[in-house]
């Protein structure tokens, strides 16, 4: 049954002011169906009287229609938020990932630059000693990790204290040594550590 906008007149009560706006609605099987409105509404358009009046009636035959779309609203939106998290997590996995292989690249890199015949040129040098990274407390270091830190003797003045410079670890395979903020001299002269000094010219 589709039913199409029939007439409007204005309604009045005892005292003769305007009561409601009434608007008939019709169809093909002649079907007549007065809906009342405020009687505001009797200047509206006729499209306007006729969206405003099928509004009524579905409020008064499907109450809950509009719950109902609020929560469908409401299950799209999280369904939504789902999916971005999903894509946030795959996202932060992949780039996990990433930043594991670029480390994993670095290291190996670094490895290849350290043990060049006749060491490094200076400034090459000083770039690889930037990524390394420097002592952490409490972590276990086993024979050949590499680290970085300040150079901590005054005897070569082409290399001053204090520049960053890369040490390795040097100890039976099968011994290991947990740093418990030692100093780098005292890790020295203990032999734990060895310099590895650039070509210096």
């Amino acid at each position: 049954m589709k039913l199409e906008y029939g007439s409007k007149s204005q309604e009045f009560d005892a005292s003769g002011t305007a009561s409601a706006t009434k608007v008939m609605l019709v169809n093909s099987d002649g079907a007549n169906i007065p809906v009342f409105l405020p009687p505001d509404k009797i200047n509206l358009s006729n499209i306007e009287l006729f969206e405003m009046a099928l509004e009524v009636l579905y409020q008064e035959n499907f109450p809950n229609r509009a719950e109902n779309e609020r929560f469908n609203k409401v299950d799209e939106q999280l369904q939504k938020n789902n999916e971005m998290a999903g894509k946030a997590e795959q996202a932060a996995t992949e780039n996990k990932q990433y930043l594991n292989a670029i480390s994993e690249i670095t290291e190996v890199l670094i490895a290849l630059a350290i043990s060049q015949n006749g060491g490094m040129v200076t400034t090459a040098y000083s770039k690889v000693a930037t990524f390394v990274k420097p002592l952490v407390k409490d972590h276990r270091y086993s024979n050949g990790d590499i680290i970085s830190g300040a150079y901590p003797h005054d005897s070569n003045p082409k290399w001053p204290r204090g520049t960053q410079t890369i040490f390795k670890f040097q100890m039976q395979a099968t011994e290991g040594y947990t740093y418990k903020d030692q100093s780098l001299s005292d890790m020295l002269q203990q032999g734990v550590l060895t310099v590895v000094m650039p070509r210096i010219e």
